[in-house]
C-alpha cells in the first residue's frame, strides 16, 4: 500500500527539532524523522509502501543516517530509497538479506537488499551515537528479534516493536523469545526516566510512568 499517514512533534528540553512520525504500508507501521535546525535528518526504521515519503524526506532534509530497531520487513523496506549508514544491531543484520528471517516470505516477497551492498554500523548494548547534534542511546531489548533495540535520546525513546502502548510486540516470529521480552520490558521501565516518551513501531505513543504502571505485560 502506498498511504501514509504524518503526525508532526516539535520538542524544545533539548535544543529545538521536529519529530516528524509516519504510518505506512499494510502493517500500519510507524517510522520516525527527527530533523535539526540544519535540516540534517535522521530516519527510524523506513518501511513498506515508503517511496512517495522518502522522496519527501530527500527533497527537504538531508539525511544523515537511518536507525533500525529491527530487522522485519516492514521496519526496513524504505532503506532501499535512501543513500545513509545503516545503523543495527550486528544480532539482526541477516534479517536484512534473509527473507525468512525478516518476514517477506510471509507475504510471498523477496529482501531487496544483497550483502555488501549497504553501509552497516553495527550497535550494541550502552553505545551512544552522535548524530546530527543528538546522542542516540543504545538499550539492547532482545525478545521480538534476537537483536531488536531502542534508540533514546533527549526525553524520546525509539521501542520499535518491543515496547508498545499498554502492550509488546509479538514472540512468535524467528528468533523471538517470551523470557527475553519480558526481561527487555522491565529492563527499559527501569532504565529510562518516567517523563521520557516512547514512540513505538505501531500505534500510539506513550510514557514510560504509563507502562511502568498500567502495561500488563511488565
Amino acid at each position: 500500500m502506498a498511504f501514509s499517514f504524518f503526525i508532526r512533534y516539535n520538542f524544545s528540553s533539548g535544543g529545538d527539532y521536529m519529530l516528524l512520525k509516519y504510518t505506512t504500508g499494510m502493517l500500519f507501521t510507524n517510522s520516525y524523522v527527527i530533523v535539526n535546525d540544519d535540516n540534517e535528518c535522521v530516519v527510524v526504521d523506513p518501511g513498506l509502501g515508503y517511496k512517495n515519503v522518502a522522496l519527501k524526506i530527500n527533497s527537504e532534509y538531508k539525511v544523515k543516517a537511518i536507525l533500525i530497531t529491527h530487522g522485519h520487513f516492514d521496519h526496513i523496506d524504505g532503506i532501499k530509497y535512501f543513500n545513509a549508514p545503516i545503523y543495527i544491531s550486528k544480532e539482526d543484520e541477516e534479517f536484512l538479506y534473509n527473507k525468512e528471517l525478516s518476514l517477506y516470505s510471509f507475504y510471498g516477497m523477496n529482501s531487496p537488499f544483497k550483502k555488501g551492498d549497504l553501509d552497516i554500523r553495527y550497535v550494541k548494548d550502552g553505545d551512544i551515537i552522535d548524530l546530527i547534534g543528538y546522542k542516540f542511546e543504545v538499550l539492547q531489548t532482545p525478545g521480538h528479534t534476537i537483536g531488536s533495540v531502542c534508540y533514546s535520546f533527549d526525553k524520546v525513546v525509539l521501542s520499535g516493536d518491543t515496547l508498545f502502548d499498554h502492550s509488546c510486540g509479538r514472540c512468535d516470529f524467528p528468533t523471538g523469545n517470551q523470557t527475553l521480552m519480558h526481561e527487555s520490558l522491565l529492563k527499559i521501565v527501569n532504565h529510562y526516566d518516567l517523563d521520557m516518551v516512547v514512540f513505538p513501531g505501531h500505534n500510539d505513543k506513550t510514557t514510560i510512568e504509563i507502562e511502568k504502571n498500567e502495561n500488563p505485560y511488565i
